[in-house]
């Protein structure tokens, strides 16, 4: 992304339209820049757009911006949709976020993840339980996905990174203003041990009450599952859940006291329909996740562009060789000994019929 892009990419996000209504913009201009010299009677043309937000894109257009310092040094980055580095899990929201601020790196396996929301106060079981849960997915191989709360969330961010996986914080603020402000040495944490720190706000938003809930989707979207721990009747955890219910990801909830208040949501969820969850088992099986032993693989190794393709294809599901092979073109017997390589080295798994699933 050029420098011009990027102040473009800045302007249009300080107007704090909704994605869908971002969107429409981009879908009706093309990018940014030409979103922002639209004519008035261009703009109105667009669905959604009131007199109120072309006066704001004038005003935007007009107005000078300067590039943040961790953007300018490459420290953090924004990416667009549509992208090669665009998260896959989000592409299929309803309303996906054009372009997100990241902090740190995001990997192609990140697209296996599992949300792990809860209480901002949770009891000393709950914080058992979220630790005991994060490290056992992570020893699975999953990305761990929250939203940086105090709480549940910083458990589950803090003990993945002990536990030596990768973990990704969702806030409900811009990157420039880090919201809980006791969690930015995590959130350092977090971006320099390999994971990522994202937000789809503009750089310096505040951490106003009403993101937190739309924020909530993505940490949604992005796991293929979501993990409540405790979290009591009136609590955004069951937002993340029931959003996740919609989006067809599976919710789990982790019982606890009949008497104590913070588990009442995770009762409710469970009556409503999520699965009981009280090991890390009950959430690998309900997703197919088929971990090999740390030991088999103990680093990642270097593969092959055709490797890397066949990999990026490979999902939970078991796929067919041939289906495969059609998918990344290429001739069936290649990608058969491409896939017999991938095996060989502990990433990927043959099932019977002739069909391989991807390893975590």
């Amino acid at each position: 992304m050029s420098r011009d892009e990027l102040l473009a990419w800045l302007r249009l996000l300080s107007l704090e339209f909704s994605a869908n209504k971002l969107r429409a913009l981009l879908e009706q201009f093309g990018d940014p820049e030409s979103v922002l010299s639209a004519s008035r009677e261009a703009l109105r043309a667009v669905a959604g757009i009131r007199e109120a937000d072309i006066i704001a894109i004038e005003r935007a257009a007009g107005e000078p911006v300067t590039i943040p310092a961790p953007l300018e040094q490459g420290e953090a980055r924004l990416i667009v949709a549509g992208t090669p580095d665009y998260p896959r899990p989000l592409e299929h929201l309803p309303d996906p976020p054009p372009a997100l601020f990241v902090w740190g790196t995001l990997h192609e396996r990140d697209r296996f993840a599992i949300s792990i929301v809860g209480t901002r106060k949770p009891s000393a079981y709950g914080r058992m339980v979220a630790e005991r849960f994060t490290r056992d997915l992570c020893e699975a191989g999953l990305t761990i996905v929250s939203g940086g709360a105090l709480g549940v969330d910083t458990v589950a961010h803090r003990t993945a990174l002990e536990a030596g996986g990768r973990t990704i914080a969702i806030l409900g603020s811009g990157l420039g203003s880090l919201y809980p402000s006791e969690n930015r040495a995590l959130f350092q944490q977090i971006a320099e041990s390999g994971g990522a720190v994202v937000s789809e706000y503009f750089w310096e938003a505040a951490p106003d009450a009403w993101r937190f809930p739309v924020r909530n989707r993505l940490i949604a979207a992005w796991g293929m599952g979501t993990l409540v721990v405790e979290a009591p009747e009136a609590s955004g955890a069951l937002i993340t859940a029931r959003l996740a219910s919609e989006y067809g990801r599976e919710v789990f909830a982790v019982p606890g006291s009949i008497d104590n208040p913070k588990s009442k949501g995770c009762h409710t969820l469970i009556k409503e329909g999520a699965m009981l969850t009280d090991s890390a088992e009950d959430i690998l099986t309900a997703l197919k996740v088929q971990p090999e032993p740390r030991e088999r693989t103990p680093s990642l190794p270097i593969l092959t562009e055709t490797q890397e393709k066949l990999l990026s294809a490979l999902d939970l599901e078991p796929r067919h060789v041939d289906t495969i092979a059609r998918q990344v073109g290429l001739p069936v017997h290649v990608a058969q000994a491409e896939l017999t390589m991938l095996e060989l080295q502990g990433l990927v798994r043959r099932m019977p019929g002739g069909a391989f699933v991807r390893v975590l």
